[in-house]
């Protein structure tokens, strides 16, 4: 059986020269502590894990939202559907009203494409242009304008909102 550290861990080292083994060990951490600290883990037929982590809009606390990562499937399962697949059935088991990510356009872009004016909770280089949503309670967003967000735990260390340029 795959652990979600193996996954993460394969995912990162053989993606293509973007990470190196340092890397790869950092975000198979992150995601072992983000797991010890109570956030959502799921494994999607033994390939794909990821992690979700709670997130408050400041300004709706009400709202039951969480940010996405880290995400991984093995590199010989990459490409076929199974992060999607992993996503609709994370999306379900949650029963959230907005789930974010902070990620690259192309891979997200088109998912999370839920217009927002939420702020990333932590400060970060990465442009606003990356920082997604996807609304899942129709309207959950109506009326909030724009506002800050906050995060505790794991994902509330700067480090890992980073490009992997900028860490280890």
């Amino acid at each position: 059986m795959n652990t979600p550290y193996k996954i993460q861990y394969e995912a990162f080292v053989n993606a293509g020269g973007l990470y190196d083994d340092r890397h790869a060990k950092l975000y198979a951490e992150f995601a072992e502590n983000l797991i010890a600290d109570g956030s959502f883990s799921i494994v999607y037929k033994d390939v794909a894990h990821a992690c979700y982590t709670p997130i408050t809009i400041d300004k709706a606390p009400h709202l039951k939202c969480y940010v996405l990562a880290p995400l991984a499937v093995l590199p010989e399962y990459q490409r076929k559907g199974y992060a999607t697949r992993l996503m609709e059935e994370a999306e379900e088991q949650l029963n959230a009203d907005m789930i974010f990510v902070m990620g690259e356009p192309f891979h997200y872009g088109n998912r999370y494409n839920t217009p927002h004016n939420v702020l990333p909770p932590v400060r970060t280089q990465a442009p606003l242009v990356c920082w997604f949503a996807r609304e899942l309670t129709e309207g959950a967003l109506n009326g909030i304008g724009e506002s800050t967000s906050s995060i505790k735990g794991p994902y509330a260390e700067p480090l890992m909102w980073g490009h992997p340029s900028e860490q280890v």
